[in-house]
């Protein structure tokens, strides 16, 4: 009987104890943990996803950080390698935003951290926080992606490490307007054609600017990441239709903005080549109901007469503009990153 009793009073005390621990976790010691949070005050771009400025979106995803730590010899002694960073609403996390297992800051030196948001993005090569390539498919990836940069003291001034995000694509839009119009027009279908569809983004420490790189690479040179006879797609990217049609309003302002994503690319290519295209069927009703389909050529050139490129947190809205006789197409050129994040959240400030 003795023995039942000092049986149950022991197994009493181990769930006691092992309540007490799960209530009482103690938070990481900020002070000396690497942590991830909030941007300070003063951070110079706000990200936003496209049509969305709910840093909710950003949480949903996890990112991925690179990070090295440099001696005061210069010896670089990595950190992080692609450890996920993902958000939680357990109150015990300082600033949100989580890791396994936590590492300690150094005595001394300083840090570098390179991250990349979705975590789930394509990396290429052997990736450091002091090189890394990202990769990008049209034909298979549709989500934003996003990369940060920082070099910061140990311990941060017992602040925890605040990553800037920055935009690697560009945002795309194709609004219609028919001012003036004398009949009905209908949009039942668009898509692009003649695209550079795939290529390397690199990152690179010895870069003037090493947390902005706004050019893809898709075959230069030794960084030659994809098959050259791949590089232009003949398929129909990002095709959008409608069995009913969408009715294009009188002003371009009563048409959606609906923003998709893109590698940014010079869109001039060589002699002989097809050029960068929207190609779209429209119902036209006035007296009968007619269907036209037509393939409009993206402007190699701005305003300027300079070669246009789609460059790394731009959008550009090519607004087309229908008439009983013919198509008239204009680009206008935005900063995607216009949008403050919410005071608070880490990312993307």
């Amino acid at each position: 009987m003795q023995r039942r009793v000092y049986i149950l009073c022991l197994v009493c005390s181990l769930l006691a104890a092992c309540s007490s621990k799960s209530d009482n976790t103690p938070t990481i010691d900020v002070s000396d943990a690497i942590t991830f949070g909030t941007v300070p005050e003063g951070g110079t771009r706000a990200a936003t996803l496209i049509n969305n400025s709910d840093e909710a979106a950003f949480r949903a995803e996890a990112f991925s950080v690179y990070g090295d730590w440099l001696s005061g010899t210069g010896a670089r002694h990595e950190v992080f390698h692609d450890v996920r960073v993902s958000y939680t609403t357990d109150p015990k996390a300082p600033t949100g935003w989580i890791y396994d297992p936590i590492q300690h800051w150094q005595q001394m030196g300083e840090y570098e951290f390179r991250a990349y948001w979705p975590a789930s993005a394509t990396v290429l090569g052997t990736a450091t926080a002091r090189t890394l390539a990202l990769e990008y498919n049209m034909l298979i990836h549709n989500n934003d992606m996003m990369v940060a940069y920082v070099n910061c003291p140990t311990k941060n001034n017992g602040q925890p490490v605040g990553l800037n995000f920055h935009h690697t694509l560009s945002a795309v839009a194709v609004k219609f307007q028919a001012p003036d119009a004398e009949c009905e027009y209908r949009l039942k279908n668009l898509f692009f054609t003649s695209l550079n569809y795939i290529g390397a983004l690199p990152y690179d420490s010895t870069d003037e600017s090493p947390d902005v790189t706004d050019m893809w690479i898709y075959n230069e040179g030794s960084r030659s990441y994809v098959n050259p006879d791949d590089i232009m797609a003949s398929e129909r990217l990002r095709e959008w239709s409608s069995a009913d049609g969408r009715l294009i309003p009188a002003s371009a302002d009563d048409y959606p903005e609906e923003f998709d994503f893109f590698m940014p690319q010079p869109l001039a290519v060589e002699e002989g080549v097809a050029l960068p295209s929207i190609t779209f069927t429209i119902d036209v009703k006035w007296a009968t109901t007619d269907t036209i389909t037509m393939t409009v050529a993206l402007p190699t050139t701005n305003s300027a007469g300079e070669p246009m490129v789609w460059r790394a947190g731009k959008k550009y809205i090519y607004l087309i503009t229908v008439q009983p006789d013919k198509f008239d197409i204009e680009v206008r050129t935005t900063e995607w990153d216009d949008v403050d994040a919410s005071v608070g959240d880490l990312v993307f400030g």
